[in-house]
């Protein structure tokens, strides 16, 4: 196979989603943790 800019583009590309895909998905289980958190200590005030 040749490795050119195209293939070396390509993997990088698919790195960098699949970074930003578990940095959200870290995000989002974070605050539903923190979420759960509040509701076990009285809930919210609405």
């Amino acid at each position: 196979m040749h490795f050119d800019a195209v293939f070396w583009g390509a993997i990088v590309s698919v790195a960098i989603a699949v970074v930003i895909f578990v940095f959200l998905a870290f995000k989002v289980v974070k605050l539903m943790n923190e979420d759960a958190a509040r509701h076990k200590a009285g809930g919210e005030q609405s």
